[in-house]
């Protein structure tokens, strides 16, 4: 990355750390829930930008690990941190080691249509069935907190978490692209 574009990169996480100073909660919540979609949508970059793949089933893994929150998650009270996040990665991880192990056996559209097979499959299930609750869907009862220092119920800290999250992604994936990987 030359200089004007880490430059530009650095100005938006300034701008938008300091997105709490100067919106009310309505602007907070709508930035971190634009920053989430911008973790996501950098996962499509890395899968559809730098190794062609082009896959319908993306969303599929993204809602596994929110489902996987919400259902691992206890009825009263909110989960930690420090187990409920890493739980909601294996099941998405888990779901796309088995996916992945049948669908980059193909090639071409044959792999775009598998996947959005594999897609389909994962609407019906959180559509159709009482796991996902219908077409509802389902609820968070409490956000997940870490101790007595960090609780995402609040939403500056979910925004800050969110930001935190969304450079160690940001700086992963750039680091992984210079790599020979």
């Amino acid at each position: 990355m030359d200089r004007s574009a880490a430059l530009f990169v650095a100005l938006v996480f300034i701008a938008l750390a300091l997105v709490p100073l100067v919106a009310g909660p309505f602007g907070i919540d709508l930035v971190t829930k634009i920053m989430i979609y911008a973790i996501y949508a950098l996962s499509l970059e890395l899968l559809v930008g730098s190794t062609g793949l082009v896959c319908f089933g993306q969303a599929a893994f993204f809602g596994i690990g929110a489902y996987a929150d919400v259902l691992l998650s206890p009825h009263s009270g909110a989960p930690s941190l420090l187990w409920i996040l890493p739980a909601c990665v294996l099941c998405a991880a888990g779901a796309a080691l088995l996916i992945g192990a049948l669908a980059l056996r193909t090639k071409g559209v044959y792999f775009i249509m598998v996947t959005l097979a594999f897609a389909q499959m994962a609407y019906y299930i959180a559509h159709d069935t009482p796991l996902g609750g219908g077409s509802d869907g389902i609820y968070l009862s409490a956000k997940p907190v870490l101790g007595q220092w960090l609780h995402l119920d609040k939403p500056v800290v979910l925004h800050d978490f969110t930001l935190t999250c969304q450079a160690a992604v940001f700086i992963f994936l750039a680091l992984m692209l210079r790599s020979r990987f």
